[in-house]
Formats: structure tokens, sequence, C-alpha cells
């Protein structure tokens, strides 16, 4: 591989071409953006192909993107604006079909599906990638909050994981949550401490105001970091089932809803059980807030002493408006799908959408995921009845995406992944909002080991999972080529992802820049062209070299022979170097 870089290198500098980064490994972008007085600080979360930055929208200025971490420049001045560009190209990634099948099965996909590429961006060899009991995982998403890019993990149990090939030992001392920056670094200097914040006087992870301590299997459980950067935990456990939150610094925590236990009948006074997940909209500042959760116990009947007694496991909203907490309002039911007792999932897309799923193992006749309207009234997706459509048997007993633990949908609202019970990755494409089910693809993980447990997007597309099988969090991206913009305007960061893709009918344009020239060629060289390293790809790059959009092939003004020979021969001596490699 070295031969072959310097080779490709060493053409392009003869040619005069202008050579671009090697490969990173992610969509790549700068977050926890802080700017204090003329210095910009931010955190790259992973390696990028060309990194820059603009101020008050003039030319770009190039930074060092070949390492991920802390990253710094200055402002001609305090008021000025400013823009981060982090532009990365890699073939490989979950929304790239490899061409092979990954079979169905138990603790799988229960048939058999195409598979998406794995780029992993996290660190395997990190011990703060280790984690023996986790639970939940969510990621802040609002360049405007302080914790921008960070990751929080739900760890539900002290102990000790061993020493396992590249995986590092790690003993973790205290169950409660833990924090990564986005390059994956300690976010607050916890290391292996849990944060278990104090809560109405006691911590909520580690004891108990009733008789028994928890178990702590399901305590906590699935977390979720609001718009404001403040992380909201739910409680699956019966002991201590409940909704907290939690300061994006992991220092103080108040319960957001009275009480604690999960058991029914409910305690008096208290107006929810325990809780699968949570999601949240506005804020106590805003006056607006909204909290939902899905509850293992709460039903129609314990608010208000009629009505039903079996729809638990519904979808509840509290209107809690300017607060205070702990809110004692009584919440209103949006739906009920889910089967009672299930182990569920809940989130919701930027359209509205709600997305529904629930973990019932080996189950027949019994959907996983469920997509509803914004109001709830209209079930718009069922993957049972879509399995039974696709496969064409209106008999079917098995859901495809039936051993699902948990699920995200992407912020652009056009993937939907679930993390599988063996720990792979399923990734379906949504059609205004909708999972089409026929081009799904997953994502081999390794090694496949259950349980895979809890899943999550960040702001740029890339996924995050935890499973206790593999006692690792982890994070994929989606290959392709992107452009990750981070922007101050005087008053409030914005942050947007542009997928780039190569115009229809500009052959050998690999990087979509709308001109064929050596940049195409450099990716052609990683394996970023249609038919990765193809002879057949190279001839096209090389037959419509100093084509551009605005330049048809058959017009275009020939470029120097010499630089399409030299990067040519430097390309296919390339190819024999490595067939002579592959042979050895």
């Amino acid at each position: 591989m070295k031969h072959r870089i310097k080779l490709v290198a060493a053409a392009v500098a003869a040619s005069g071409v202008a050579a671009i980064a090697s490969p990173a490994l992610a969509v790549s972008y700068a977050s926890n953006v802080t700017k204090t007085g003329t210095t910009v600080n931010f955190i790259l979360n992973s390696p990028a192909d060309i990194l820059s930055y603009s101020i008050n929208g003039g030319a770009p200025v190039t930074l060092d993107g070949t390492t991920k971490g802390a990253k710094t420049f200055n402002l001609t001045s305090a008021s000025d604006t400013f823009s981060i560009i982090a532009d990365r190209t890699d073939a490989t990634g979950y929304s790239v079909k490899t061409g092979n099948t990954i079979a169905g099965g138990t603790s799988a996909l229960f048939a058999a599906s195409d598979e998406g590429g794995l780029r992993t961006i996290s660190d395997d060899t990190s011990v703060l990638n280790r984690f023996n009991s986790p639970r939940g995982i969510s990621v802040s998403n609002n360049p405007n909050a302080p914790n921008f890019g960070t990751t929080y993990v739900a760890n539900s149990n002290t102990g000790a994981l061993v020493a396992s090939g590249t995986y590092p030992a790690r003993t973790l001392a205290g169950e409660g949550l833990y924090a990564l920056r986005s390059d994956g670094s300690d976010a607050y200097g916890f290391a292996d401490a849990g944060q278990n914040p104090m809560i109405d006087g006691f911590p909520a992870w580690s004891t108990n105001p009733g008789p028994t301590a928890p178990t702590g299997l399901n305590s906590p459980f699935r977390p979720y970091v609001a718009s404001d950067g403040s992380v909201y935990v739910s409680d699956y456990s019966d002991l201590n089932g409940s909704v907290i939150q939690i300061a994006p610094n992991l220092s103080t925590g108040i319960n957001v809803l009275p009480g604690f236990t999960g058991v029914t009948p409910l305690p008096s006074g208290q107006n929810h059980g325990s809780t699968t997940s949570v999601h949240v909209e506005g804020s106590l500042a805003g006056g607006n807030l909204k909290v939902f959760t899905v509850d293992e116990d709460l039903t129609t009947n314990h608010l208000t002493g009629a009505g039903s007694t079996t729809d638990s496991n519904s979808l509840w909203q509290y209107d809690i408006g300017s607060g205070p907490f702990p809110s004692a309002v009584t919440p209103t039911k949006i739906a009920s799908v889910l089967t009672p007792g299930a182990a569920t999932d809940m989130q919701r897309g930027a359209d509205g959408k709600w997305y529904l799923s629930q973990y019932r193992a080996g189950a027949l006749n019994s959907p996983t995921l469920f997509v509803l309207s914004p109001d709830g009234s209209t079930v718009l997706f069922n993957s049972l009845l879509a399995t039974r459509t696709l496969t064409a048997n209106p008999t079917a007993d098995r859901d495809i995406l039936q051993y699902a633990q948990g699920m995200a949908v992407s912020p652009d609202q056009n993937w939907l992944a679930l993390v599988l019970n063996n720990s792979d990755i399923a990734v379906l494409p949504l059609v205004d909002g909708v999972p089409d089910l026929a081009n799904r693809r997953v994502v081999g993980t390794a090694p496949d080991i259950v349980s895979g447990r809890d899943i999550a997007f960040d702001a740029a597309g890339n996924i995050h999972y935890v499973s206790s099988g593999q006692g690792l969090y982890r994070v994929i991206a989606p290959g392709g080529h992107s452009l990750a913009t981070t922007t101050w305007n005087g008053t409030s960061y914005a942050f947007n992802v542009q997928t780039i893709t190569p115009p229809v009918g500009l052959p050998g344009d690999f990087n979509g820049d709308s001109k064929v020239d050596g940049a195409d060629f450099l990716l052609w060289q990683r394996g970023g062209s249609p038919t990765p390293l193809s002879t057949a790809d190279l001839d096209t790059w090389k037959a419509n070299f100093g084509t551009s959009a605005a330049t048809p092939a058959a017009s275009a003004v020939p470029e120097p022979a010499s630089i399409v020979g030299g990067l040519t021969a430097a390309a296919f001596g390339m190819l024999a170097l490595r067939r002579r490699q592959v042979k050895k």
C-alpha cells in the first residue's frame, strides 16, 4: 500500500496537478465550536480530505485535517463571521452496497439482505469505548448546544471487561452516564466513573427510597439529548422507573416526573411507570416543553380510574410548558400500537412522524416496527404487513425486522437504522419518512454476538451504536462524498451536510465537482470510483480528462498528453504492483 501511494503521489507531483489528502474514514465535521474573542476552537471528529475555514465569506484557508481532535484558528475581529468546512470522500460505508449478501436467521434480520459497507471510525483499541452493560446512546446534534457532537452512553452496571485481542481491559466503577467528544476523547474527565447525579436526595441508579436496591440491569436505560443540550434519561427498571433531566456536563439532575418505581398499580400521585424511551421538544426556558415517553406500566385506568387497563406500552405526551420539575401534569395518550410487556423503542422524525418498535424474539405474527402520522392517528407502515407484501406471502408469520433491539432516524430523515440482537446494523432508506424494506442492507459489525442494545445518528449522519455482547461503543460512516459546514453568522451557529453526487452525463467525474481532473484520478486510486480500482473506470477518466460541465467532451481543450500519460502509467504500474503483492 505504501508503494502504491508513493507512485501516485510522484505522478501527480510531476503532472503539476494539486494533490489532496489521503483518505480519512468518515463524514467529518466540526463539533463543539467555541468563539472567545478572536479565537475559534473546535473538535474535528475524524480526519478530513480537506479542512478549511472562511472568514466573512472570504477565500477558504486550509487547516491541517489529517488528524482528528482539537483545532483552532484566529479571526481578525471579534465581530467576524466564519464557516468551517470538512470535505470527505469515502468509497465504503453503510449507504454503499458491497454486492455481497448477508444471510438471515435468528438474532439477525429474518431474511437474506444486501450487505452495506463497514467503515468504522471509532477506535476499538480505546479503553473509553469499552462498556460492560450499555443500555442506551444519544448524540447532541444542535450546533448551538454547548455539547454539540458529544455522545452519551448509559451503562447500567459496574464491572470489569477483560482484554481480548485488540480490545483493552476496563473496569467501570459506577453505573450511570458516560460522555465522549466526537473525536472519542473523554468529554468531562470522568474516566471510568459513570456519573450518577443526586436526584431528590438520593442517587437514582444506586439506591432507592423503597425497601430493595435496584438490580441495575435497565437502570439507567436510553438517554435523549434535547436541543438545549440537556440529557433526558429513561429508566426501564421497576424500582427506579422514571425520567430524569441531567445537565450537559453530568453534574446535576432532577426528576422530570414525580416519584419512582414502575410497578402496577402505580403509587398514588405518580403519572408514569417504567419508561423505555424519551423524546423532548421545546424547553422550560421557552415555556413550551413537551416530553414524550413510551411507558411499560402506565394505562388509561391509572390516570382516570376508568378506561383501559391493558394499554401499557403506549406513547404519551406530557405538556409541561415552563414547569416546574417534577411535573404532575396529566399526560395525553398519542397512540397504543405496541404489545404490553414487549421491550420497546421510540423516535420522532424531522417531519413529525413517529417510529415505534418492539423486540419480541421468536414471536409469530408480531410486527416489529410501526410508523405513525404526527398525531398518532394513522399507521403509515407496519413491518409485518410490509414483509408479507415484499415476499408475496400474505400469511408470512415472521417479520423480516423481528430481531431489532433499538432504532434511530437520521436528522435528514433519509435513513432508519436498527441495531440487531446479534450486534449487526440494518439500514433502510426512508421514502417520505416510510421505510423501503426492499432496499434494506445489513452491515456486519463483527463479532456477531448477543446483544446489540441501542443506536443513534450524529448530525453528520454517522451511526453510533452500543453492544453489551461486544462490550463496545462504535461509530460507523455512511460513505460517499460529503461537505459538512459549521457556520457562525454573528448570532448563532448552523450546521449543514451536503452529499455530492457526480453529475449525470460527465463520465470520469468521480468526485462530483463538475470537472474531470487529477482529483478524480486520486479518488479512483483509493477505490472511490463506481467500480473501485477498475481499468474501465480509469479508461473513462483518461478519455474525459480536462472536460467540465460547461465543456463537453467533444469540444474539450486537450490537456497535455504528458499529464494523462504520466498519471495513467503510474496507475497501471500501481495495478501491476498490486497484483504482484496479491500473488505473494
